[in-house]
């Protein structure tokens, strides 16, 4: 679940506090867990700890693991922005500015990294602030406090998004909220049992100017369907570090005699131990099958990278020289990852282009007509980069080429320094 559905769309203070209400009720709680396990805070149960033995509670951190490695092959390289018709030059350099003066790439990669762990991201586009050179801003907004509301529709359609944030006021809690619908800011402020409206402003940017990027159809994180798994792999690496702990704590058990507790502290002192005729000592330890152990880590494992589709950086196969087919089959589950995230997210830079583009006082009609290009983060391969120019050359047109080149991180950048070399060399021997 990652929206709110309302039966009422009037935004006034009732309404907003209710929505404010269940958002804290039924979607933060599983946000904040998720949160957890990328922090690697989340909770290790252990039932039936016996007293004065080792507990440990060890964390191995795949929820970090599975978003860093997803998030960096998906959004590590920035996209690239391109335009097929050279009279709409104006509207790609005034975005190219923008996405400068934004940092962009960052950004792209912060909406990447809350789709990994929550599900869902989201972006603010807002106009220029007095005192500010950027005439469009974007900003991330915090998924535990940021949501969408919308109507009871067969369609679910979004009638409006609510950011809001608690602070401390002369030692009480208070609440900002703001909300945003297609034509207008509300800014509430008050208590969390009760905002009030404090102001109601025209943003003008044609939408409702915070965009939400899914991860998956379904809003589901890349690790949110496993984390009994990840459960699991804790339990099973904590329960062993016990064991084997317990090992080095092992019970001296004597037979046949009986020691005080000066005996024993002379034994602890000088490790000798002068017994009784007839009497015996020896260790009583647990028995720790650490073989089997690491064979159900291993199972837990390959159960994780397989489900999260997220490949084991550590396999031997990715050291090697592996044949582009053979690396190809490996890296297939991440691509269908990075194919699914990129369909989602491609919708939501064309929002962010078409708000851009009205704030510019351009026609953000032209928006479609910019092609936006993502790539996946490979390791650079010159001697395939080479096979494939020398054999797509006139078969594909050169921009073409050009995106599916690793060293090539700007498009149009490349292809217009191309033409530039093209024309001094003609002009050179004309």
């Amino acid at each position: 679940m990652y929206k709110i559905n309302a039966d009422n769309f009037e935004i006034n203070s009732n309404n907003v506090t209710e929505w404010i209400t269940e958002f804290k009720n039924s979607i933060l709680p599983k946000r904040l867990e998720l949160a957890s396990y990328y922090d690697g805070t989340n909770e290790i149960i252990k039932q039936n700890a016996v007293e004065g033995r080792p507990n440990y509670s060890i964390n191995v951190n795949m929820a970090k693991y599975i978003t860093d490695v997803a998030t960096g092959y998906t959004f590590g390289k920035p996209a690239s922005y391109s335009i097929s018709s050279d009279e709409y030059k104006k509207i790609l350099d005034g975005i190219l500015n923008v996405n400068k003066l934004n940092h962009t790439d960052e950004l792209d990669y912060q909406m990447g990294g809350d789709m990994s762990v929550f599900g869902i991201a989201y972006q603010l586009v807002y106009s220029k602030q007095e005192n500010s050179t950027i005439p469009v801003k974007y900003k991330r907004l915090d998924p535990t406090r940021t949501f969408a509301v919308c109507d009871n529709t067969i369609e679910e359609n979004i009638f409006c998004m609510v950011y809001f944030h608690e602070y401390l006021e002369n030692k009480n809690l208070k609440t900002k909220v703001y909300v945003w619908d297609k034509d207008f800011l509300y800014i509430f402020g008050g208590t969390s049992n009760l905002v009030m409206i404090a102001s109601k402003t025209p943003h003008y940017m044609g939408q409702i100017p915070v965009i939400q990027s899914l991860n998956n159809d379904d809003g589901y994180g890349d690790y949110e369907m496993i984390t009994s798994l990840l459960d699991s792999l804790n339990l099973m690496v904590s329960n062993n570090t016990d064991d084997l702990q317990s090992v080095s704590n092992a019970i001296l058990a004597v037979s046949g005699g009986k020691l005080g507790e000066d005996e024993i502290k002379q034994i602890n002192k000088y490790k000798v131990a002068n017994l009784p005729i007839g009497a015996n000592m020896e260790w009583i330890i647990k028995n720790a099958n650490v073989e089997g152990t690491l064979g159900q880590v291993k199972h837990l494992l390959n159960f994780i990278f397989q489900i999260s589709m997220v490949p084991d950086l550590s396999d031997d196969a990715f050291a090697g020289n592996l044949s582009g087919v053979a690396m190809q089959f490996k890296m297939w589950g991440i691509d269908q990852l990075w194919t699914s995230k990129i369909r989602k997210y491609k919708t939501s830079v064309y929002k962010r282009l078409k708000m851009t583009l009205r704030v510019l006082g351009l026609s953000e009609n032209n928006a479609e007509d910019v092609q936006i290009s993502f790539y996946r983060n490979l390791p650079e391969n010159m001697a395939q980069d080479y096979e494939i120019a020398k054999n797509l050359t006139g078969v594909l047109s050169l921009k073409t080429i050009l995106k599916n080149l690793s060293v090539v991180d700007d498009v149009e950048a490349e292809y217009k320094a191309i033409q530039e070399e093209k024309n001094i060399s003609d002009n050179k021997f004309a």
